[in-house]
């Protein structure tokens, strides 16, 4: 997934992500809690919003609190779902993301994504 949104990135003219591990760590978190608590929405009943999980882990950049959230059968739909969706894609292609982060969770039904974004 990480190589599939830096192709976009590359293509739209923009600089490839970093991988950003603290990121990916919460990303991991988001997604496994999304599959455990069943739930699939921006506001985790255990986190709260993406911004808030990423101040309450002491995270801090100057762009932060952008989550792009999927549930399909692979990776590579959950990134056509997200190119197929203007506010995913925006956030793919924001030019003031310059880092991302990336959680899969394996499902009964195949994967619950999370995409956290920063940029410095």
């Amino acid at each position: 997934m990480f190589d599939l949104v830096n192709q976009e990135r590359v293509k739209a003219g923009l600089p490839a992500f970093t991988l950003d591990q603290k990121l990916t760590e919460l990303a991991r978190m988001k997604s496994q809690d999304m599959y455990q608590n069943n739930y699939f929405s921006h506001t985790s009943p255990t986190y709260g919003s993406a911004l808030n999980m990423e101040r309450q882990a002491g995270y801090s950049a100057r762009v932060m609190g952008a989550e792009n959230i999927a549930k399909a059968a692979t990776t590579t739909r959950a990134h056509e779902l997200f190119m197929g969706s203007e506010g995913h894609k925006a956030n793919i292609l924001n030019p003031l993301h310059d880092s991302i982060g990336i959680g899969v969770t394996k499902s009964g039904s195949g994967v619950v994504v999370t995409q956290l974004f920063s940029g410095d």
